[in-house]
């Protein structure tokens, strides 16, 4: 009997042994396989049980198989009369949103002795717009008149109370939250999600003195964000933000976690840093497939996982179906893009609070 499998790239044809040839026994067992480097040939080795004869199968050469190439996806064309009419009107969309969405939560607020705090939803608001303009505290105060006159805050704040709100403990909570209400009108869209993290820099250097090169080392810190979207309108379903050294895999059960409280999650499409049996098994717990790629070292063995071994036999077997699954991926690359090129990759906060509120005023 001829049969086919790979071996270090190469496609292996060879004869399967059914009897012994000393005994004909059909008691056999497969003791491994006998690999020849030099001239690239394979025998497998097989024993009998009854007789104890020890033997090898045919040697046959081993022919290269041909290189898989991804066959691209169909380009979407942009709606460009939707793009400008997005664009002349975002930003009396983002406020007009913005109140909207502030008006669904409701804040308590337990006043103490001194001062009375400023009410939280104007200040909130009063973030949004300062991180959207990429004006100074001091130079959005005439946006913060307009927006009084137009009733969306009760009163404009000195331009410090703005840069002392992005430093209070209690925001970054609120602003992860918004971030996620802001996503359930599309929980009947979004079925497909893609989950990826990238760094913004800071002005802030880390310094060490380097023993093996007798020299003092500095390196620019930065803030890492992780996020999770919906492959189909990009929108952010769920946000965690940690310093430079947060791996990706320990976010992706909080992310995952978070976006299924209001969505049903089909498919979860992430590059190699999350691969593990198990996120794998996180994602199947709620009735969805990841689309991990698998590093080249990885095999199916289950353990424990059965997941596991279903996914890696279809990304070996169906390599352009996995490929088409995967390919959701780029649309977390591209909301990353869209951040960064209209609000830049650096925090202008020098506090780890404020950046954290920075970031999150960002992606709100």
């Amino acid at each position: 009997t001829l049969y086919s499998y790979t071996v270090k790239g190469m496609e292996v044809i060879t004869m399967d042994y059914k009897q012994c040839i000393r005994c004909n026994s059909e008691n056999l067992k497969k003791n491994g396989r006998n690999y020849n480097k030099a001239r690239k040939t394979f025998r497998q080795q097989y024993g009998c049980r009854d007789c104890g004869k020890k033997f090898l199968g045919t040697r046959q050469n081993l022919t290269k198989s041909e290189d898989f190439k991804y066959q691209n996806m169909e380009w979407v064309k942009t709606n460009w009369a939707k793009y400008t009419a997005a664009q002349v009107n975002e930003k009396e969309m983002l406020l007009s949103l913005a109140e909207e969405l502030l008006g669904l939560i409701t804040i308590k607020v337990k006043q103490t002795t001194g001062r009375p705090s400023q009410k939280i939803q104007d200040m909130l608001l009063c973030m949004l717009l300062k991180t959207y303009t990429g004006l100074s505290s001091r130079r959005l105060t005439s946006d913060l008149k307009t927006a009084k006159e137009q009733g969306l805050i009760t009163k404009v704040p000195c331009y410090t109370t703005t840069m002392l709100y992005f430093n209070d403990k209690r925001l970054p909570k609120l602003l992860q939250e918004l971030v996620h209400v802001s996503a359930i009108p599309l929980k009947e869209i979004e079925k497909r999600f893609a989950v990826d993290s990238s760094g913004f820099s800071t002005s802030i250097f880390g310094r060490w003195f380097d023993h093996r090169f007798n020299k003092e080392t500095q390196k620019r810190q930065y803030r890492k964000c992780h996020i999770m979207i919906g492959t189909h309108s990009n929108i952010v379903s769920s946000i965690e933000i940690t310093n430079q050294y947060g791996a990706d895999t320990t976010q992706f059960a909080p992310l995952v976690k978070k976006t299924a409280l209001h969505f049903f999650v089909k498919e979860i499409s992430a590059d190699g840093a999350y691969s593990s049996r198990k996120n794998h098994e996180l994602v199947a717990s709620l009735g969805g497939q990841a689309y991990i790629p698998f590093s080249k070292q990885a095999t199916g063995i289950t353990r424990g996982s059965l997941i596991w071994h279903k996914m890696f036999l279809f990304a070996k077997n169906n390599p352009q179906a996995f490929g088409e699954k995967y390919h959701g991926r780029s649309n977390v690359e591209s909301t990353f893009h869209m951040i960064k090129t209209k609000f830049g990759d650096f925090c202008r906060s020098k506090k780890s609070q404020s950046q954290e509120a920075e970031i999150l005023s960002r992606v709100c």
